[in-house]
């Protein structure tokens, strides 16, 4: 029998789970207990994620970092020529984000009652809503033998990220009782889209030595066991699809910025290593509407994907569902 229930709410203990690692913390939704005995179920669905806050909180969309449009070292001639074209608007030295408030959200959607009536499934939906601007960098024309001048564009920010995340409340090994425990079991990964953006990411492909696979959907969930693992120290490649050819695209690290090749065909590459670092860590990428950085009279467009993988293997929890 499936008994969902869509609640939308902050917990405090949720509050102090996801405002830790955020710089704003102006959390928003009715705090109730829920309904057909979802109280109980909420506060330790809480719980169980708070002893894992590295699969609800990402380490890179927040972060203020200054990034440039210098070309990768592998960029030929060609795709990326157009990039600093004479019809430009304007040119961008540099841009950042700066986010000025962040709003969350969640949705614990329960199913899959047991014979006492409680939930065995839940379902949490973590959106966060993060207000402030995109700022670019300009430089001025000024005449031969001045001084180089800029100044700075400010383009009005608003971006929704979502996040998904499974859990199952399973029974506790070696328990006296028939005791039972949430246990996380899945995370998607993030999507981050901009107010009425045009810019969508198609595809990412993800490549390290054997290691082959291509997401179409970023909050399709990743069972804990089946999380991308990478070993340390080797050297990945992405490549992105979007919808359009002239799109700058950006690969975003914890401790780096850098942009993708554009290949001409919709599609844009990137290399990275992967740091000697055990853990979750997160890679994400970032496509950006050509206006948006060339055009000071064009609107913020962009849209991310940001991806969780492992380095070395996964520890779960004791009783934690293989599927």
């Amino acid at each position: 029998m499936k008994t969902p229930h869509g609640i939308v709410l902050t917990l405090p203990l949720m509050i102090a789970l996801l405002t830790g690692c955020s710089r704003q913390g102006a959390l928003s939704g009715p705090q109730s207990s829920g309904t057909n005995g979802a109280g109980p179920d909420q506060a330790e669905v809480a719980s169980a994620l708070a002893a894992d806050p590295s699969f609800v909180n990402d380490e890179i969309s927040e972060v203020a970092d200054q990034t440039t449009l210098e070309a990768p070292a592998s960029a030929s001639a060609g795709a990326d020529a157009g990039l600093f074209s004479a019809e430009a608007a304007i040119r961008p030295l540099a841009f950042w984000r700066q986010i000025r408030s962040v709003e969350r959200k969640f949705e614990f959607a329960f199913a899959d009652t047991d014979s006492t009536g409680r939930p065995t499934t839940a379902v949490v939906t973590a959106h966060r809503f993060m207000l402030g601007t995109f700022n670019i960098l300009v430089g001025d024309q000024v005449p031969e033998g001045s001084p180089p001048q800029a100044h700075v564009v400010h383009k009005p920010l608003a971006d929704h990220g979502v996040r998904r995340l499974l859990l199952k409340r399973v029974p506790v090994p070696d328990a006296a009782s028939d005791r039972r425990a949430w246990r996380l079991v899945a995370t998607s990964g993030v999507r981050i889209t901009s107010r009425e953006a045009l810019t969508r990411i198609e595809s990412l492909r993800i490549q390290s030595g054997p290691f082959d696979t291509t997401i179409t959907e970023p909050l399709a969930f990743f069972r804990l066991r089946s999380i991308i693992k990478l070993d340390p120290l080797a050297d990945v490649t992405l490549t992105a699809t979007t919808l359009r050819e002239d799109d700058v695209v950006l690969l975003h690290l914890r401790d780096q910025r850098v942009r993708f090749r554009n290949n001409g065909d919709r599609t844009y590459s990137a290399t990275f290593r992967v740091p000697d670092l055990t853990g979750l860590h997160h890679v994400g990428v970032n496509a950006l509407s050509n206006g948006t950085l060339f055009d000071d009279a064009a609107p913020y467009d962009s849209q991310s994907w940001i991806e969780p993988y492992l380095v070395h293997p996964l520890q779960l929890a004791e009783g934690t569902p293989l599927d």
